[in-house]
């Protein structure tokens, strides 16, 4: 019989095709009408005995080396999925894939190429920062109608873009030294060494480290009062997540400092000095302020901003596995051990088993009880690694584009115009938009 597969001609033998009856040209040579023929084929010309196929004509060699050896080959630079539709119109089984291919074709149909992904997430990563890129650009164009306008906006790039200046850098590098220069009083305060008591026996801070904590305050402050002078829109300055970072990290030293005055004056109210202490503590909370010079600390945050759904469903399936280990620990174990009594306290031990921290302060004696321990660890580790990926391909996502908003961020130059607009694809990002908006009405 001859075939013709989108212009691409050949004569195939009929014992041939016979070798394979369930395939699209074996069922042909079992057609006794022409209805029955169109069935299998686009067109047919009877005084040729000719089939036209309206197939691609360069896959066809493909299945015509199926036919004649019973073996698929497909070679490397062939799009598996278009590949996999076409055997499939031919009527051919991916089981006939010979084994020299099959572990690559497989492969490359169920998990794309690592290059391709990487390729992909940078041009997601592109468009979804494009909108962030037209934000600073709106922001930074506010100051052409301030008073001091430009003055004010290499100001504002200065000290909110680490790395834009010579002058960034010098600032970002103090409040680094800072932040760490507070955090190490803050320890070695805690050390007996270094602890003072009064007259009453209430402890006291030592004055160099209250030196060294009055100097970090002031530093702070001055930050943060010329962060807001600067700053091109004061309604939105404290919506801005590292801004209330800011706000937070000195809070506690001037509330503190209310609550001893008023303690000072009004003896009666002395309970207050306790909330004192626990503000004091809160300083540790100042570490968070380095990520404003941290791309990795702000691509972190991000991401735990944006999964919420795999965070959450990490604790479900945590908090199912603890209900059911601690009862069976219980069960087992209630008669025997009395750091496994109640059901409360097998949450805990469940709780460190299951997250393999294992203090042992707490185990399991019996036999049926180091099972249940074993089982309650395996199933910890699984529990734990099965979101972790999801939550690291949005790590990568949040750290490409955070990379590439700070260079577009650093390559303008307001005085005399941008020094280079930021590079983005225009077709991605409009492709990009229309995805979302498909999406939003798919769901409407």
């Amino acid at each position: 019989i001859s075939i013709n597969v989108g212009g691409f001609k050949k004569k195939m033998r009929s014992n041939m095709l016979l070798r394979f009856p369930e395939t699209r040209l074996g069922k042909l040579l079992s057609c006794h009408s022409k209805e029955s023929i169109l069935e299998l084929c686009d067109d047919y010309d009877d005084t040729k005995n000719e089939f036209y196929f309206d197939r691609n004509p360069e896959l066809f060699p493909y299945v015509l080396h199926f036919y004649n050896t019973g073996k698929l080959h497909v070679m490397g630079e062939l799009c598996v999925f278009s590949f996999s539709q076409e055997i499939e119109y031919w009527g051919i089984n991916e089981f006939f894939i010979d084994s020299c291919c099959s572990y690559s074709y497989h492969g490359r149909k169920m998990e794309p190429d690592q290059e391709k992904w990487e390729e992909q997430s940078d041009q997601e990563s592109t468009t979804s920062s494009f909108d962030e890129i037209l934000a600073f650009y709106n922001d930074a164009s506010k100051f052409d109608k301030q008073p001091f306008g430009n003055i004010r906006r290499q100001l504002w790039l200065a000290l909110d873009n680490p790395g834009y200046s010579v002058l960034s850098r010098i600032f970002s590098v103090l409040s680094i030294v800072v932040v760490l220069g507070s955090i190490v009083t803050m320890c070695l305060n805690s050390l007996p060494d270094f602890q003072i008591v009064d007259s009453n026996g209430n402890p006291e801070e030592d004055p160099r480290f209250e030196i060294v904590e009055h100097f970090g305050i002031a530093w702070f402050t001055f930050e943060l009062v010329a962060r807001f002078a600067v700053a091109p829109d004061f309604l939105k300055f404290f919506k801005h997540a590292l801004n209330l970072i800011d706000l937070m990290s000195i809070l506690p030293f001037y509330i503190t400092l209310i609550v001893n005055l008023v303690v000072e004056s009004s003896p009666t109210l002395a309970n207050l000095g306790r909330v004192a202490q626990v503000l004091r503590l809160m300083r540790i909370f100042r570490i968070l302020k380095l990520a404003r010079h941290s791309t990795g600390l702000r691509s972190l945050g991000a991401t735990l901003k944006y999964s919420y759904r795999e965070v959450g469903l990490l604790l479900l399936y945590l908090s199912v596995g603890i209900s059911i280990f601690s009862v069976v620990a219980y069960t087992i174990e209630k008669e025997e051990n009395e750091g496994l009594a109640t059901i409360p306290a097998c949450w805990w031990w469940a709780t460190v088993s299951m997250t393999t921290v294992g203090y042992g302060d707490v185990v399991p004696g019996s036999t049926a009880g180091k099972l249940t321990a074993s089982a309650c660890i395996l199933a910890g580790i699984l529990v734990v690694v099965l979101p972790i990926t999801l939550i690291f391909n949005k790590f990568s996502h949040f750290y490409r584009r955070q990379k590439q908003l700070e260079s577009a961020m650093r390559s303008c130059d307001f005085g005399d115009g941008m020094k280079e607009v930021p590079s983005v694809n225009l077709r991605d990002y409009y492709a990009y938009k229309v995805k979302s908006l498909m999406a939003s009405l798919t769901n409407m």
